[in-house]
């Protein structure tokens, strides 16, 4: 059966500073230049990170730190409310709940310090979203319970009408449809009352895919066309071109192929306006939709195909999946059963990806929710498991038969691509093995060169002169760093080794155990990590420059606190790394404490690092890197 693209609008609530476009956060900026370091200054901060978070969430997290540490130095707790509050916002849009979770309960602390109901009722509404998106239901609506009290307690209906929304959502994702609607009508009620038009236009939409889910296409339809209406008069191109594509798909739904055209037309129009690639692509992705059920397959594989690529590369293994149902169905009904294959195994592909991802979120929840012990979970898995089968097995059809004949001659053209691109992986990692081979040369050769001329030096000492014991006890630490190298450099070249969970598990090892010989409290989210599949060369340096980083903080800066997060979007990698230590001047350091050694490790990744200290307020080292 082919499947549909639609799209829902998060439900996420904004800050008390509120919602922005892209040229407020230009204003702001230049303001920040000419403000001095005071209450004003965090307030422009929180400012920013609120305008930035969706638009770019890891500039958003950059100026966050720097909110948060003058913040902090002021004892401006208002101000650090709103900073943890709105950084946590950031996170998420970069896809990492978990960090977000650890931010957004820094920022309740301060919002209970404060003692403010307004923000106290959206930091409890902005963690109910949260544990939404993780599936966490039970925790969402109590989030929403609690956050209702503090709107109420401010008379906040704008609020309110957010804790509806999500509450809706909750239901939605469940596939509990009327109690959904019941609380979508009541957050458009309230939206309505307060004038919100943006987000009643999006809870109207959001009421239309639920609609359109009960088979209610008629009234999804008329909510559509509403949500459709308020967002033309806000001229706000971005939601006109999700909603007239939403439009567009409850018309293919219903069956009214040429309206559903004639709206992903517009939809795409749209999005060409605002030259949003993603958006032209689900709009092109609608169309092929339209133009397979009216048997127009040239159109069909010409839309689909353009759309693939974008998928492709944002990587959207959902959309990939669709979309290479509709290419195979749109080649087999043109006679081109060789591509048709191709593109079932692109599906087959892309469809397992979805099962894995979905099967493991499935056991997560239920594990969170249940507690359950050892013996249950394998239970649990074995039954996913075998779910998991059956699901294959479903997705046999007629068309894979019809063209089996095919099919040999593709997987021969298939396998020797396969075999190619393997050869060419030898060599690549050939490479990095022989460079590998020069650090262990430069890196032990020295350390060995070392303890021998120590030695060498020990053997003429007095063995009752002081100098005797210092060379010793040098000896001793020259020989345990040369292990710990040794160790690493094995480890670097090891085969099997190039998943990210590796790489989590030796980061994690090297900093808690560092830390604690130190007495230094120590917090690390690296899960992004763990599904994240690394060269060998990504994985060296990427470990090198958090070594290096975690060393310089635990002898040089005197810190009690290091923290480090690592979060994963639009194929970069970031990693932000804050100690809560002395600081030192960034423009009066001379290279030293290994800084030339990080930002030379980031350059030979194609990234790019960031230095932020104050004296007396910490340090801050932030470096992305493309993955």
């Amino acid at each position: 059966m082919l499947k549909t693209l639609s799209l829902i609008i998060n439900t996420f609530c904004f800050s008390l500073f509120g919602y922005a476009q892209n040229a407020k956060t230009d204003s702001l900026l230049e303001v920040l230049k000419n403000t001095p370091d005071d209450t004003g200054k965090v307030t422009l901060f929180a400012n920013i990170i609120g305008t930035l978070r969706f638009t770019d969430p890891l500039k958003a997290i950059s100026f966050g730190q720097k909110g948060i540490l003058l913040s902090k130095k002021l004892g401006f707790d208002k101000g650090s409310a709103a900073c943890f509050l709105n950084l946590s916002t950031a996170y998420i849009y970069a896809d990492n709940l978990d960090t977000a979770l650890l931010y957004l309960d820094t920022a309740l602390q301060y919002a209970h310090k404060v003692g403010n109901p307004n923000r106290l009722g959206l930091a409890y509404l902005n963690r109910a979203d949260i544990y939404r998106q993780m599936q966490n239901f039970s925790q969402s609506l109590k989030d929403c319970e609690t956050a209702l009290k503090y709107a109420d307690e401010a008379n906040n209906d704008d609020v309110r009408a957010r804790i509806n929304q999500t509450i809706g959502a909750v239901y939605y994702q469940q596939n509990l449809y009327q109690p959904g609607i019941i609380y979508y009508e009541k957050a458009i009620g309230l939206y309505k009352k307060t004038g919100n038009q943006r987000m009643c236009a999006t809870v109207l939409n959001n009421l239309g895919l639920i609609y359109k889910s009960t088979g209610a296409f008629d009234k999804a339809i008329i909510v559509t066309n509403d949500a459709i209406r308020i967002t033309d008069s806000l001229k706000d191109i971005t939601n006109l071109s999700v909603f007239v594509g939403n439009l567009s798909d409850i018309y293919y739904q219903k069956g009214n192929y040429p309206e559903a055209e004639k709206y992903a037309g517009i939809a795409f129009e749209y999005a060409q306006k605002q030259q949003n690639e993603k958006q032209m692509a689900i709009a092109r992705a609608f169309m092929g939709n339209t133009y397979i059920r009216q048997k127009r397959f040239a159109e069909a594989i010409d839309v689909s195909e353009k759309a693939m690529d974008i998928f492709k590369k944002e990587e959207d293994v959902d959309r990939i999946n669709s979309t290479a149902d509709m290419l195979a169905e749109a080649y087999a009904g043109s006679g081109n059963f060789a591509k048709a294959y191709e593109y079932i195994v692109v599906s087959k592909t892309a469809n397992d990806t979805l099962m894995k991802w979905r099967y493991d979120d499935d056991i997560a929840a239920m594990q969170t929710k249940f507690k359950v012990n050892e013996k249950d979970k394998e239970i649990l898995l074995l039954a996913k498991d075998k779910e998991l089968q059956q699901q294959k097995l479903q997705r046999r059809s007629l068309l894979l038969i019809t063209i089996i004949a095919l099919a040999l001659l593709a997987i021969g053209g298939f396998w020797l691509l396969m075999n190619k691109r393997k050869l060419q992986e030898k060599m690549k990692e050939l490479e990095l093995r022989n460079n590998i081979a020069a650090d262990l040369h430069d890196e032990v050769g020295s350390s060995l060169s070392s303890i021998h001329m120590l030695s060498e030096m020990a053997a003429i000492q007095p063995q009752n002169d002081p100098k005797h014991q210092d060379i010793l006890s040098r000896m001793s630490n020259n020989a345990k760093e040369t292990m710990e190298k040794m160790s690493d450099i094995v480890w670097m070249i090891k085969p099997g080794e190039n998943e990210g969970y590796s790489l989590l598990q030796r980061m994690e090892k090297f900093a808690y155990d560092i830390c604690y010989s130190k007495n230094i409290e120590t917090i690390l989210n690296l899960d992004e990590l763990e599904n994240i599949k690394l060269t060998m060369d990504q994985r060296k340096n990427i470990y090198l420059i958090f070594k290096e980083a975690i060393n310089n903080a635990v002898k040089y800066s005197a810190a009690q606190k290091i923290t480090c997060s690592c979060s994963y979007l639009n194929k970069q990698l970031s990693f932000v790394i804050t100690d809560n230590g002395k600081g030192f001047d960034v423009d009066k350091a001379s290279g030293g404490n290994g800084l030339n050694n990080i930002r030379q490790r980031a350059i030979e990744l194609k990234g790019n690092v960031k230095i932020d200290s104050e004296i007396n307020y910490g340090t801050t080292v932030t470096f992305i890197l493309p993955v």
